[in-house]
C-alpha cells in the first residue's frame, strides 16, 4: 500500500507530462512563436519579396512549406534537422545579416517546434514583419570597420570571376589558330592571356573565401557551395600550373612541351567551366540550363 501511492502519484503526474506535450495547444502556440521569431531573424535574407532570396529559401514564414522539406527539417528530430543546426550554430542568420543570432530561448523554441512535430502556425491577421522585427529583434552588436570593409571586398567575387574565365576559354581559342597558323605571334598571345587568366584567378579564389565566410546558405546548396569553394580553389592552382609550363618552356608549336601545355590548358578550361556553373547554381539552382 506505501508502495501503490507514489507509484500512482508518480504515473498521474508522467500522465499530465505527456499530455501536455500533446496538447494542440502548446504546438499552436510554439508554432506562433517560431514563426515570430523567425520573421524576425529570417526576413532579411530569406523574405519572400526579395527578388534574390539566399540559398532559394524566401519561403521561410510558410511553416508548413518549411516542414515538409526534408532538407531542412526532420520532424521530432532536431539534431537531424538541417535548419536547427545552423541556427544553434550561429550560421544562421549570417554575418552579412542585420540582425544578431538566436538568443538561446529562441533555440529552445525552435527546437521543441520540430520535436512537436513542426506543426503549422494559425493564420495572423494584420501581420506586419517591421512591427513584428521590431518588437523582438535587439539592436545588432555594430559590426567592426575592418570587418564590414572585409565583406564588401568579399562581395567582388561575382565580379572577379569573369577575367580569368574569359582569358582562359579565350586563351584556348587562340591556341587552337596557333597550331592551325604555327605563327609565333599566336604562341605569345596565348602566354600572355594565360599568365594573366592565373593572376585573375588566385585573385578571384581569395576573394571567394572571404565572399563565403560572411555567407549562409542551407539545404542542398550547402555542399554546392563546398564543391565550388574547393573546385575554384583548385581551378586556381591549376591555372598557375598552366603559367608555369608557358613560360619555363619555350613551347615552340610540335614539341613534347607544347603538348602538355595544350592539354594542361584544355583541362583548366573545363575546370574554370564547371566551377561557373557551381556558383551560377548557387543563385539560380542547378537546374538553371533546364530547357524548360
Amino acid at each position: 500500500m506505501k508502495f501503490f501511492l507514489p507509484l500512482s502519484v508518480f504515473l498521474l503526474v508522467l500522465t499530465g507530462y505527456v499530455r501536455a506535450a500533446d496538447d494542440p495547444a502548446e504546438g499552436i502556440k510554439t508554432a506562433t512563436r517560431v514563426h515570430e521569431i523567425f520573421e524576425a531573424k529570417c526576413l532579411d535574407c530569406h523574405g519572400p519579396e526579395l527578388p534574390r532570396p539566399k540559398g532559394k529559401f524566401g519561403y521561410v514564414l510558410d511553416l508548413k512549406r518549411v516542414a515538409e522539406n526534408p532538407e531542412y527539417i526532420e520532424k521530432g528530430h532536431p539534431e537531424k534537422s538541417e535548419l536547427f543546426k545552423m541556427v544553434f550554430n550561429d550560421e544562421m542568420p549570417g554575418e552579412d545579416a542585420n540582425v544578431p543570432p538566436l538568443t538561446k530561448d529562441e533555440k529552445d523554441v525552435v527546437k521543441r517546434w520540430i520535436e512537436l512535430g513542426a506543426p503549422e502556425a494559425p493564420q495572423i491577421a494584420g501581420d506586419s514583419s517591421g512591427a513584428s522585427a521590431n518588437k523582438s529583434v535587439e539592436a545588432k552588436p555594430q559590426m567592426p570597420v575592418w570587418k564590414k570593409a572585409l565583406r564588401w571586398i568579399g562581395r567582388m567575387h561575382p565580379v572577379s570571376t569573369h577575367f580569368p574565365v574569359a582569358l582562359m576559354f579565350v586563351a584556348v581559342f587562340a591556341e587552337g589558330i596557333a597550331w592551325w597558323t604555327r605563327r609565333d605571334s599566336w604562341l605569345q598571345t596565348v602566354r600572355f592571356l594565360v599568365i594573366l587568366a592565373a593572376l585573375g584567378a588566385i585573385s578571384a579564389a581569395a576573394l571567394g573565401w572571404i565572399n563565403a565566410y560572411f555567407a549562409s546558405y542551407t539545404g542542398q546548396l550547402a555542399p554546392i557551395l563546398k564543391w565550388h569553394r574547393w573546385l575554384g580553389t583548385g581551378t586556381a592552382v591549376w591555372s598557375i600550373v598552366c603559367a608555369g609550363l608557358v613560360v619555363i618552356n619555350e613551347c615552340r608549336e610540335g614539341s613534347t612541351e607544347r603538348q602538355r601545355f595544350r592539354g594542361a590548358l584544355l583541362l583548366g578550361a573545363a575546370l574554370v567551366g564547371i566551377s561557373g556553373f557551381l556558383g551560377s547554381a548557387l543563385i539560380y539552382g542547378l537546374d538553371h540550363y533546364a530547357w524548360n
